[in-house]
């Protein structure tokens, strides 16, 4: 059935423009090319080019895709191996050279060997490769001129029943039955003859219904409406090239070459792909005349250009070169000769210098208010006994401890006021309020953490190992949150401790962080606070110490920077910080059976990454521990209990990774309960917590035998400072 295009035609003119409607549906009009490549070459670019416009809706959208890839690809007849080889034949062509591509598809190859053994036979015939040269010159200006007329005929809209090429299946094209598609509109010959008047009848028919076309693409700017020059060629192109279908599988090819399918913005590709559908709707058997316009091409991405090597991974063993521990604790020595009582112990940290600071800058705030508060060393002693007892003696509210009459509560009656407690309390200060920086804020607070610091390094017993983490500080003012904590609401407090938790170093989380470290080194918050810490173990002296710490600090340059100080680390890494390792995928891994683990070691840096699965998947980093000796670990599986392989990696991990933990644990048993109304106050009450807890730590380490409780310890330091200190004046 054939209808012409309406409109009349100049007189005296032969109308050469027509269109044919085929009454076979969309597989006879496929069928009836020379092969069914054409067919499938149609099908893939539908597929690459389809845009979610296209759809009604996101779960129309993506049957629509479902449909199209299965056209392409034909899972019903095709194995996996052949999809694979049209895929990878796809990519080929796509890589190969515009003169080449043109005439490889010319020959319509179906797998990548029959390509590779074209290319070949053409290399080894020279005369053929200057033919090839020159007919695919001769297609390149035959693919300008082709682009010049899709251009041209951009402008053109057509009638509401006719509508540019559109390869959609039968299933989906029957939700248009109003619409011709191209395939019906396009005889088998190809022949779309027309006249200058009958293009501008449809173009002024088409604007007229104000109806855009969907198919179409808009009109570029300075692209020119179709004149009789540009009918007369593309009438032309027919007798030059009369091989309809092969201008038709070669422009295509050429055209969709053009563009890049692997990058994620395809607007570009979509147009000069939806500009040569639209040409082939007039037939690949006209002719325009060329243009000397280059084509414009997207500017290239400039990609980023990193200076750090590329890391060389391979399957050993670690070959560490730190020296051996051989360090001796005299500071230690030194104490339990010294033979010191709980109060001895404890004023270690809080001493003379320490409590002459509190009562200068109380004093000192308290006259900047205009008070005469004169308060001494002896009340500030006397303060912090009660502040001890309220640790293990609770009472609803602090004016209690003056109301009852108990062993405990007399020791408080007798020692001070409740009224000079309060005043004393509310005055309690640690800094100068004129030589504050406002840059710090914890600056309230940072002449006692920088006291503490000194005094818990100065006592810190001198140990090959030591774990870094975070802890909380309670608050439930504080808008810190810490998830996997005992305590989750309230101030982050960023700590490296030893194995049995004794405090080393404390600094509370800011985000202007205070800790300085070597910006060059570019690792992140959590890496300059373990920078940090190392260089405070250092001050004590240049041995090879091991720090633990887990994922949030760990990466492999954390871990490089730390060898170069000459301080040994090991951790927990998260899959992200990985440096490409090519370790065993995780999903893979939870397949295996437990105790089994892989490893890989960066040759220049000497670093292991070991991944192995326990109860669960866990990957380590580490200078200077690997895999050798592994030891043997009890595992209950389906209630049965059977040994598993553990790497030496992770078992020095699991020993060392409780120090915080257990510091946390006897922190959170008898905690100072008394606070006020200053923000600060909290922290005074955890600093004087973690110093009892370090206290009794090294009174453990003086006498392992003879040792007392952790409540007897801290009864023996309240009720010595309340006995000792009481103001029998009042």
């Amino acid at each position: 059935m054939d209808e012409a295009v309406p409109g009349p035609a100049p007189e005296g003119a032969d109308s050469r423009v027509t269109v044919k409607e085929e009454d076979s549906p969309w597989e006879q009009a496929c069928s009836s090319w020379e092969s069914s490549c054409h067919a499938q070459e149609l099908c893939r670019l539908r597929f690459r080019q389809f845009s979610y416009r296209d759809g009604t809706g996101p779960r129309q959208a993506l049957a629509q895709l479902h449909e199209l890839c299965r056209q392409w690809l034909r899972p019903e007849t095709h194995s996996k191996e052949q999809i694979l080889e049209l895929l990878v034949l796809e990519q080929f062509l796509t890589v190969l050279p515009a003169e080449l591509q043109a005439w490889v598809r010319e020959h319509h190859p179906e797998s990548g060997d029959e390509v590779v053994m074209a290319l070949e036979g053409l290399e080894k015939d020279t005369g053929q490769q200057a033919s090839v040269y020159t007919r695919g010159q001769d297609m390149h200006s035959l693919v300008t001129e082709y682009q010049g007329a899709s251009s041209a005929c951009q402008s053109l809209q057509l009638l509401p029943r006719v509508t540019a090429l559109k390869c959609e299946p039968p299933e989906l094209r029957q939700e248009n039955p109003g619409e011709v598609s191209a395939e019906e509109a396009v005889s088998k010959d190809g022949l779309f003859n027309a006249k200058q008047g009958t293009f501008e009848e449809i173009q002024q028919g088409a604007e007229a219904s104000g109806a855009p076309n969907r198919d179409c693409v808009p009109q570029p700017p300075g692209t020119s409406v179709c004149t009789d020059r540009t009918v007369v060629h593309m009438n032309t192109l027919k007798d030059r090239h009369p091989g309809d279908l092969w201008a038709r599988m070669h422009i295509s090819s050429l055209e969709y070459a053009a563009g890049d399918i692997t990058r994620k913005g395809r607007k570009k590709d979509k147009a000069r792909v939806s500009e040569l559908l639209q040409g082939l709707a007039f037939s690949g058997d006209s002719d325009v005349e060329e243009e000397n316009k280059p084509e414009a091409h997207p500017a290239p991405k400039r990609l980023k250009i990193s200076n750090v090597p590329e890391k060389n991974w391979t399957k050993r063993d670690l070959k560490p070169n730190f020296p051996s521990w051989s360090a001796l604790d005299s500071g230690l020595l030194n104490l339990k000769s010294e033979k010191l009582n709980p109060v001895e112990l404890f004023e270690l940290f809080f001493d003379d210098e320490t409590f002459s600071l509190i009562v200068n800058e109380t004093n000192n705030y308290a006259s900047q208010k205009n008070v005469n508060l004169e308060v001494t060393v002896q009340e500030i002693r006397c303060l912090f006994g009660i502040l001890l007892l309220s640790g293990f003696v609770r009472r609803p509210r602090r004016g209690m401890y003056w109301e009852i009459s108990d062993t405990d509560q007399n020791l408080v009656k007798d020692a001070i006021r409740r009224d000079r407690f309060e005043l004393i309390f509310s005055y309690l200060h640690f800094a100068d309020n004129n030589h504050l920086d406002q840059k710090d804020k914890f600056t309230k607070l940072r002449p006692l953490i920088k006291q503490m610091n000194r005094n818990f390094l100065l006592y810190a017993p001198l140990e090959e190992h030591y774990y870094f983490d975070k802890t909380m500080c309670e608050c439930f003012d504080s808008d810190q949150f810490l998830n996997g904590k005992p305590i989750r609401i309230g101030y982050k407090i960023w700590c490296g401790t030893t194995t049995q938790g004794y405090l080393v170093w404390f600094e509370p989380h800011q985000e202007e962080s205070s800790v300085m470290v070597d910006k060059d080194l570019n690792l992140g918050l959590g890496g300059n606070l373990v920078m940090h810490f190392a260089d405070v173990l250092l001050e004590r002296g240049q041995y090879p110490y091991h720090l633990c710490f887990d994922s949030f600090f760990t990466s492999v340059k954390l871990v490089s920077a730390l060898k170069k100080k000459g301080v040994r680390a090991t951790g927990t890494i998260r899959e992200n910080r990985t440096e490409k390792c090519p370790l065993m995928n995780v999903e893979h891994m939870k397949k295996m059976k437990k105790g089994y683990f892989d490893f890989q070691v960066e040759e220049n840096e000497e670093i292991i990454l070991c991944r192995w699965h326990g109860d669960g998947i866990i990957s380590l980093c580490s200078n200077a521990v690997g895999i050798e000796p592994a030891s043997e670990l009890s595992c209950a599986d389906d209630e049965e209990i059977h040994q598993i392989a553990q790497p030496s990696i992770v078992k020095l991990y699991d020993e060392c990774k409780e120090g915080v933990a257990k510091m946390d644990e006897i922190i959170s048993k008898y905690r100072v309960r008394i606070r006020s109304k200053k923000w600060y106050s909290i922290l005074v009450s955890y600093i004087i917590d973690v110093a009892m807890n370090n206290a009794w730590q090294l009174h453990r380490a003086c006498n392992p035998d003879t040792s007392l409780d952790l409540l007897d310890f801290r009864r023996y330091v309240a009720h010595f400072y309340l006995e000792n200190n009481a103001n029998l004046s009042d």
